[in-house]
């Protein structure tokens, strides 16, 4: 529908659009504003008018094993961090003087820095990390694995918050099932997945009927479906969809 619409120049300098109705509008109004004036007084369906189509992602399958296995990498991380810490506890570093976070970014500076603050001036030595830690008889070598052990799983999200939000010396993680849930993207996902339950209802309702051969039917129709063994059951075939 188009809109007869004159366009000019108000005192202020301001642009202004008077429409056929007499109208005027100017760069403050919105441009729903705008669109509502120039519309007819009846209700109008804006997604209608510009062609948009409700869509609902459908939830298509959840990576249970994943999920599972990221919990128990979680746990181990943990464990890590805490032996990892443990250790330095015992090597001649007092608790209260170890930042956790700055441990958590980087072990083995950190332990440099808490090891010489606190020793360097027991021997009161000029003396370099390395031949501090020969003269307190220290191997490096176990942090250096714990270390290693700590970056190696960069998939794990790490945060240092409590439930206040305030942060804490305690290392938590985090793991969200959503992350291993596939959902449909779009509406035609969401069409060839009803036309695979419709499809499915169909073959069921023909067993009452006649024998039905499962391997048969799954190449007849491009493995757009398939045939779990296992649950003796039909199910979508999700590679077609989420590739």
């Amino acid at each position: 529908m188009k809109s007869k619409m004159k366009k000019g120049v108000s005192k202020d300098g301001r642009v202004k659009v008077t429409t056929a109705d007499n109208i005027v509008w100017n760069d403050q109004n919105s441009v729903q504003e705008q669109f509502n004036a120039m519309m007819p007084a009846e209700d109008i369906d804006v997604k209608e008018v510009f062609g948009i189509e409700d869509f609902t992602p459908v939830k298509l399958h959840v990576n249970y094993d994943g999920y599972n296995k990221t919990i128990k990498d979680g746990e181990d991380f943990l464990k890590n961090f805490n032996d990892a810490l443990s250790w330095v506890y015992d090597n001649h570093v007092d608790a209260d003087t170890v930042s956790v976070s700055n441990f958590h970014k980087d072990m083995m500076l950190e332990f440099e820095r808490v090891f010489m603050l606190q020793n360097s001036k027991l021997i009161k030595l000029d003396v370099s990390f390395e031949k501090l830690l020969n003269l307190l008889d220290v191997d490096i070598n176990m942090l250096k694995e714990f270390q290693y052990k700590h970056h190696d799983n960069s998939h794990i999200t790490a945060f240092f918050l409590n439930r206040d939000g305030e942060p804490e010396d305690t290392l938590k993680v985090r793991v969200e099932i959503e992350d291993f849930t596939t959902y449909t993207k779009n509406q035609t996902e969401n069409d060839m997945l009803k036309a695979g339950d419709d499809l499915i209802a169909a073959l069921k309702e023909v067993e009452r009927f006649s024998k039905v051969y499962p391997m048969t039917i799954t190449q007849g129709i491009s493995n757009f479906l398939l045939f779990d063994m296992s649950k003796n059951q039909y199910r979508i075939n999700r590679t077609l969809i989420t590739r």
